[in-house]
């Protein structure tokens, strides 16, 4: 276990809060490129830069975090026999050991809110904020275990019910609760897991805006890829189940027939990749669709920069659309034309045929025409490109970082108390 400060630890000096952020699902690996990193990394970089200390405690099945500092981690093992897969005997260990790491740490840096960011088994957070009479913030992306089997499968009924009874346990004990989207607010009320709609805040996701926002040598960038002359149509992120990017080489037949020069990039790797690329290869358009595999985040802007349209297609799953997609404000922030699904906080967020055209998700057909009627109106896509920079401004990861501080705030000065 990594439990110390790292060497050479840089805590900023500045008179402000101290937060501890505790990711207590080793489920959460610091280490892969998925958006949650993303959305880890601009909060606790943020709130450096602001002059808060924050320190990082996490369960991790790697003994290190290299882009990290400031942290200290808790190594998940699991249980070598069955018992695991019935009762979550690791998950509840693991909550014991973040308790006491927590009581250690606390000793060294007198941390003023625990900002925990909700995981399955988790409560040695809520815990360690009853003991020591330190605030807690849950951090609430999904509720989690209903979305758990579009990840894997069903939890076991065993596991699924500790789970629950944790979950309503947690937030009842939580001080505040920060979601990112209005479904998960409705989850969470409408499930009396929150009695109070004012003990919730929704933070949506966002962006850094100067990064994307910024010009870059698109004939350059092109010519690198091999790219030159080419229609781009572009879509940035892992390659996951639930984003419906099978609709967009589908729709690729029709968009050819009218931009003949059209190619669809895909920048991000994941486990539907081969699925894809056996579409593409079925509907005989493999040479229009070009996968360019992981891509470290700060390259994203130059990549989106030379689109020419950019997609968030996503799949109606059976269940309210809980996400907030980090890349919709990505690009927002770039100004580049897009075409998303009308789907969640996605149709909330954007205004269709003003900072983008919406489609109904599935709609292969809807899909093709919004690309092709992009193709052809220049001016539309320059209409939705000034109003989607202007868009951006409100989603930028230092307003984001900011209103988290005022909730850090609020509850620092409000008296500690738990219900009976």
């Amino acid at each position: 276990m990594h439990s110390e400060p790292t060497v050479g630890s840089k805590m900023n000096s500045s008179k402000n809060l101290t937060i501890l952020y505790l990711i207590g699902d080793r489920g959460l690996d610091l280490t892969r490129a998925e958006g949650y990193k993303v959305h880890v990394l601009k909060i606790l970089s943020g709130l450096r830069a602001k002059g808060y200390k924050v320190f990082l405690l996490t369960v991790s099945e790697t003994p290190s975090l290299p882009e990290m500092e400031d942290y200290a981690i808790i190594r998940h093992t699991y249980l070598r026999l069955f018992f695991h897969r019935i009762f979550p005997f690791t998950g509840t260990v693991n909550s014991i050991n973040v308790l006491r790491q927590i009581i250690k740490l606390n000793k060294l840096h007198h941390f003023d809110v625990i900002h925990e960011r909700f995981g399955l088994y988790s409560y040695g957070g809520i815990l360690a904020s009853w003991l020591l009479s330190i605030p807690h913030v849950t951090e609430m992306n999904g509720p989690v275990i209903e979305e758990k089997k579009l990840f894997s499968k069903e939890i076991p009924f065993v596991q699924k019910l500790v789970a629950r009874l944790l979950r309503r346990f947690c937030l009842r004990f939580t001080h505040h609760t920060v979601v990112v989207s209005n479904n998960v607010k409705v989850f969470l009320t409408s499930n009396h897991f929150v009695t109070q709609a004012s003990d919730i805040t929704v933070l949506p996701n966002a962006a850094d805006v100067p990064a994307f926002n910024k010009q870059f040598d698109v004939p350059t960038i092109k010519k690198s890829l091999g790219l030159e002359g080419k229609f781009i149509v572009a879509y940035t992120g892992t390659l996951q189940v639930w984003y419906a990017i099978e609709d967009v080489i589908s729709a690729l037949p029709a968009v050819i027939q009218e931009i003949p020069d059209a190619c669809f990039i895909i920048a991000g790797a994941g486990p539907a990749q081969q699925k894809l690329e056996s579409l593409a290869h079925r509907l005989n358009v493999s040479g229009m669709v070009r996968f360019l595999g992981y891509i470290d985040h700060h390259r994203i802007p130059e990549i989106i920069s030379i689109a020419d349209v950019v997609v968030a297609p996503y799949k109606e799953l059976g269940m309210p659309f809980f996400n907030s997609a980090i890349k919709i404000f990505e690009y927002l922030s770039s100004g580049r034309p897009m075409v998303a699904s009308r789907i969640g906080q996605i149709a909330e967020v954007l205004e269709d045929q003003r900072t983008a055209l919406l489609v109904t998700p599935g709609n292969v057909r809807e899909l093709a025409t919004a690309i092709i009627r992009l193709s052809r109106d220049a001016e539309l896509r320059g209409f939705l490109s000034v109003n989607a920079r202007k868009e951006a401004q409100k989603y930028s990861w230092d307003k984001y970082v900011e209103q988290l501080a005022h909730i850090y705030g609020d509850r620092r000065r409000q008296r500690m108390s738990y219900p009976s």
